[in-house]
Formats: structure tokens, C-alpha cells, sequence
């Protein structure tokens, strides 16, 4: 296939991976990212299908992004799941990317959301991991005690190392592999406090339920098994209220899917793209 007739597959937000080479300016934000030329598979990894982005890089124009305030892209002023979505927008259409596919892993599903929701003709097909159309349920307690649990120890005073380590192996399943939660804990330990915070507080009042029935591009659902923080059951119910919607669930696996399972979690997506030809002749 050829480099030019490549389908572009963008992440919004790649939590893991760290990106950072070129620097691209927009009017308001400036957004680190790489194409898939420059993408090798990331330090600490031994198995290299890890990197979605190595995998994919065979087939498919991959651009990976450092959303505001993570890795090397600078903070905006009003940290907002809609503002993240409006950034990530203008920056591909300042790189005319033209109907690209979107993923995006737990908050990265919600700013997936957003742009599909918010630009309706702009991408051509969504893939929403370990994610959900609603932030907590009716009760805003739980919504409460949420930001309370992970807000709390930065007021006590605790370090982005400690509270990374903790936060990783609660999020992974069963399975604890000790080189996935070194790799990511070393990442997540990375994010500023203040990011961090204005990351939590930003899903706050999140819920696209209404507006994503209505979204008819393709979309992928993956989670795993043993997820807590977007459980299982929710995303499988989100999946029968969306059009076009399918749902993969991935056994014996918590919420960082692309780590603990990469080469399930690959293979998952990969035929999802190949049969998005076969999908376009159905309408």
C-alpha cells in the first residue's frame, strides 16, 4: 500500500506513549506529535506490539498526539473535555487530515466523543476504550468521592510517584505485570500535579449519551473484563444505544487494554478498520 493512499489513524490521546518530536503551532495551542516514520516502540517495553503504533505503522498513517498538558504539548488556560476536543480538531485540520479513524483510551474516549459529536462529518470511523458516554451515574455523590479519591493525595502532599504506582495496579486486572505497571507508572508519574488535577475536574458534568445515539459513523467499544473504572456491563449497554456500534471485550483484563493485552487488543482493531469498506457498501 502505498504511503500516500495510507487511511490515517489518529489517537487523541495516547496515554503511554510519549511523543515529541516536531512542534506544530496553532493560533491558541501548540501540539507535540509524530508521525509513524519517527515512532520506535517505547523504553521499558520488551514486546514490541506494546506499541499499537509500531503495529499499525505497516498499513496506516499513524499520527499520535500529546493532548494540552501531557508529555511536551503545553497546558490551555480552560482545561475542558470540549476544549481538549476543539485543540486536537484544529490541529488535524491545520495538518488537512481528512476523515481520519480516532481512538482514544478512558478521558481520550471522552474527547473522542466529543469531536464525533461536536464535528459530525469529520472522522470516519471511532474506536472508545476502557471509556463511557456519562461520568458517574445519578448519584453525584459517587461523582464526589471520585474527585475526593484522587485529588486527596495531592493535598496530603504526595508525590506523582507514589500516587502512580498506587493508581496503576489498582486500574489493571488480575494479572499484575510488573513491566506494564513500571512503564506506565514511570509515564503517569510524569504529569505536572496541576495537569493532573485539571484532567480530574475536567470530567466533571461529562455525559454525550443523547448525542451520541445519533452519531452514525462506525464505532468500535472495547473494554476489559475486569475493569472498574468504566466497567464491562456499562460499555456493552452503551454499545446497544448507539447506531453502528460494536463491542469487543477482552478477557482477564483490567482498564490499560493496550498494555495488558496488546496483541488481542491489536488484532481487534485492526479487523474493525479492514471491514469499514464492507460496512461503507451496507448504507
Amino acid at each position: 500500500m502505498q504511503a500516500s493512499s495510507k487511511p490515517c489513524v489518529a489517537y487523541p490521546i495516547v496515554e503511554y506513549i510519549h511523543v515529541s518530536l516536531k512542534v506544530i503551532e496553532l493560533i491558541f495551542l501548540t501540539i507535540r506529535y509524530r508521525r509513524e516514520a519517527q515512532i520506535s516502540p517505547p523504553n521499558g517495553i520488551k514486546n514490541n506490539s506494546m506499541c499499537q503504533i509500531k503495529f499499525f505503522k505497516k498499513d496506516f498513517t499513524i499520527i499520535a498526539l500529546d493532548i494540552p498538558g501531557y508529555g511536551k504539548s503545553p497546558k490551555i488556560k480552560n482545561t475542558t473535555i470540549s476544549n481538549y476536543a476543539s485543540s486536537i480538531h484544529k490541529f488535524l485540520i491545520s495538518k488537512n487530515i481528512k476523515k481520519p479513524i480516532l481512538i482514544g483510551h478512558s478521558l481520550g474516549g471522552m474527547i473522542v466523543q466529543e469531536i464525533i459529536t461536536k464535528y459530525t462529518n469529520f472522522a470516519k470511523a471511532a474506536v472508545l476504550v476502557g471509556t463511557t458516554a456519562k461520568f458517574g451515574g445519578h448519584d453525584l455523590s459517587w461523582q464526589n468521592d471520585f474527585i475526593n479519591s484522587r485529588l486527596q493525595p495531592l493535598e496530603n502532599g504526595q508525590s506523582m510517584k507514589d500516587i502512580s504506582i498506587k493508581a496503576i495496579t489498582n486500574i489493571m486486572g488480575s494479572n499484575k505485570n510488573q513491566e506494564v505497571i513500571s512503564f506506565a507508572g514511570k509515564i503517569m508519574s510524569s504529569i505536572k500535579k496541576n495537569t493532573y488535577k485539571s484532567a480530574i475536574l475536567s470530567l466533571v458534568g461529562f455525559d454525550l449519551r443523547h448525542q451520541l445515539s445519533n452519531i452514525t459513523i462506525p464505532k468500535l467499544l472495547i473494554s476489559g473484563e475486569e475493569v472498574k473504572q468504566a466497567p464491562a456491563k456499562t460499555m456493552k449497554s452503551m454499545s446497544k444505544k448507539i447506531k453502528y456500534a460494536q463491542y469487543k471485550e477482552i478477557k482477564n483484563c483490567g482498564h490499560l487494554i493496550h498494555l495488558e493485552k496488546p496483541e488481542i487488543f491489536n488484532k481487534i482493531i485492526q479487523d474493525f478498520i479492514l471491514a469499514l469498506s464492507l460496512f461503507k457498501e451496507k448504507l
